[in-house]
């Protein structure tokens, strides 16, 4: 009992101050749609039209978000988060409604895929957003902790979106999905608008935006591309999404190979379900970490990812075995993301609203580049679908590659 009460220390310090654990609600309320909001796009779209349709509406929702996430995260810098979130929240929810109304009258597909993508195009910058403010408002003890709660909240929200979205929308109907998912959302937006300061929170971190200068003449900080560090993260971020992807395709089409597509759920759930546990033991045991002791951490963590991977590839040449090398497979995935987005928030000045750029953006930047790893680990894994223990390779080969960039990483 000792050791589990000194390993919940650190959240307990986390979460004792109101206005850290108000975030940290914020931080569900956010972070829950994000784990609803593709099964909620497929079961919409399905409503009427075909899962090709339904597939393209999903894609063009996914591009969409990526091509905008810098700029959402610039925009959030310049003028404020809980600003920028209100009004793209009202775009979103007016694109979501929309995709809704068009799905439920059979409109045609281009015109559905297009809703899609204005929604990916304009979706609140929360996810970038929350990090950035725990960065800013998470002394610097507890940085590391407040990093691993988000990755934890987020492989969560992973588990129970779909879980929660495709009960809402088979149950009740598909526009309680799109209800639900609109209102956590807002939820999210009004309590980081209401949010309290931190005590000791530096002044910047309150973003307020400062409308008696004329934009064109305010002199600009320049962006967190300029951040070598930031730069070589990216890379890394890249690799390590195109690794998760890879895994997940090709454990699909591992279960599917062998007439077993019903555990593929399970399966994921379970490296879920390690990187969880991960992120929990990460948070408890790098309260204090300085920077350098932390970026020395994230090759280490991703070098046993990478040997997690190969544990699975080498389980699935005996399927029983696969149950307990999932979770393992997890077991680093958690906290290489939360040390990686700390690391990025530190290489953007985003813990103190200088440095190189403001710290939403250079998450943003993150975010988009991690999801066009996604899609290149995706498609990858697809071309090697008829061999799932190659494309289980691939992905152990891509998370090695994420180890080797972080290698070269030098503060």
């Amino acid at each position: 009992m000792s050791v589990i009460s000194e390993a919940a220390g650190p959240y307990r310090r986390l979460l004792g101050e109101p206005a850290l654990r108000g975030l940290a609600v914020a931080d569900v309320c956010a972070r829950l749609p994000q784990g609803m909001v593709a099964i909620t796009l497929l079961l919409v779209t399905a409503t009427h039209a075909s899962m090709t349709t339904a597939g393209l509406v999903v894609a063009g929702y996914t591009l969409g978000q990526a091509v905008t996430g810098p700029l959402r995260g610039r925009l959030a810098d310049r003028y404020g988060l809980a600003r920028v979130c209100a009004a793209c929240g009202c775009g979103y929810a007016g694109a979501l409604l929309g995709l809704l109304a068009g799905s439920l009258a059979a409109a045609p597909a281009g015109l559905l895929v297009a809703a899609a993508a204005a929604a990916g195009l304009v979706v609140p910058p929360l996810s970038p957003g929350m990090r950035s403010l725990w960065s800013a408002c998470a002394a610097g003890a507890l940085r590391q902790t407040a990093f691993a709660l988000d990755a934890a909240v987020f492989d969560l929200a992973y588990l129970t979106g779909p879980v929660v979205a495709s009960s809402l929308a088979a149950g009740v109907a598909p526009a309680a999905a799109v209800g639900v998912l609109l209102a956590l959302t807002g939820a999210a937006i009004v309590m980081i608008g209401r949010r309290p300061r931190p005590a000791g929170a530096d002044a910047e971190t309150s973003r307020r935006p400062m409308p008696h200068r004329v934009p064109d003449r305010t002199p600009r900080r320049p962006g967190p591309l300029t951040s070598p560090m930031l730069r070589r993260l990216l890379v890394t971020g890249g690799l390590v999404n195109a690794a998760l992807a890879a895994t997940e395709v090709a454990l699909t089409g591992y279960v599917r190979e062998h007439h077993a597509l019903w555990a593929s759920g399970p399966l994921l759930a379970g490296v879920s379900a390690g990187s969880i546990v991960g992120s929990l033991l990460l948070g408890a045991r790098g309260a204090g970490a300085q920077a350098r002791e932390t970026s020395r951490r994230l090759p280490r963590l991703l070098a046993c990812y990478t040997l997690g991977l190969a544990a699975l590839t080498a389980a699935s040449l005996y399927p029983p075995l696969l149950a307990v090398a999932a979770p393992l497979a997890g077991l680093c995935l958690g906290p290489s993301l939360a040390t990686l987005f700390n690391l990025a928030s530190s290489a953007s000045g985003g813990d103190a609203g200088g440095g190189a750029g403001g710290g939403t953006e250079a998450q943003g930047w993150l975010n988009s580049v991690m999801n066009g790893g996604a899609a290149a680990g995706a498609a990858l894994a697809g071309a090697a679908a008829s061999q799932p223990v190659l494309a289980l390779a691939l992905a152990a080969a891509l998370a090695a590659a994420a180890a080797a960039s972080s290698m070269r990483r030098h503060l």
